[in-house]
Order: structure tokens, then C-alpha cells, then sequence
């Protein structure tokens, strides 16, 4: 990759995936470290918000027998800035 390449992909721009190098176009989105997105649907996350049915079942179960421990955790794990 070039370095003009690189310097467009750093830089803070709301239409960065326009100048994205060719080299990304056929890498699906998920396989992207994509700057900003880390915290992505973190927002609205309480202590009310139960574990996802996807989550592993022991967390699952820890989750319905101490709430007031796994919530708590999970929030701080699940956001990075406050």
C-alpha cells in the first residue's frame, strides 16, 4: 500500500470509505477494523439490559442468578470510553 493510501485511511473524514484503496473493496465489513466503531450500539447499555441468548450459557445463567455482579461487568467490558 502506498503511503497517500495509508494517509487517507487515517484521517478523519465522514466520506473515508470513498478513498478507500481497491485492495479493501472486496473485504466484507466485519473483517475491517473500522476507527469509531469499537463502541458501536453500547450507547444505550444499562444495568436494566440483560445478556444477550447468544451469550454463553454459564453467562447466561450468572446473569439470572447475580444480576447485580454480571451487569455491572459486562458494561464495563462492552464500553471502552465514558
Amino acid at each position: 500500500m502506498e503511503d497517500e493510501e495509508r494517509i487517507c485511511i487515517s484521517s478523519c473524514c465522514s466520506d473515508w470509505m470513498s478513498d478507500m484503496p481497491s485492495a479493501f473493496w472486496d473485504i466484507p465489513l466485519w473483517n475491517l477494523a473500522i476507527p469509531g466503531s469499537h463502541d458501536t450500539m453500547t450507547y444505550c447499555l444499562d444495568e436494566r439490559s440483560s445478556v444477550l441468548k447468544s451469550s454463553p450459557r454459564l453467562v447466561q445463567v450468572l446473569d439470572t442468578l447475580l444480576p447485580c455482579i454480571v451487569r455491572p461487568c459486562i458494561i464495563k467490558w462492552a464500553t471502552t470510553q465514558v
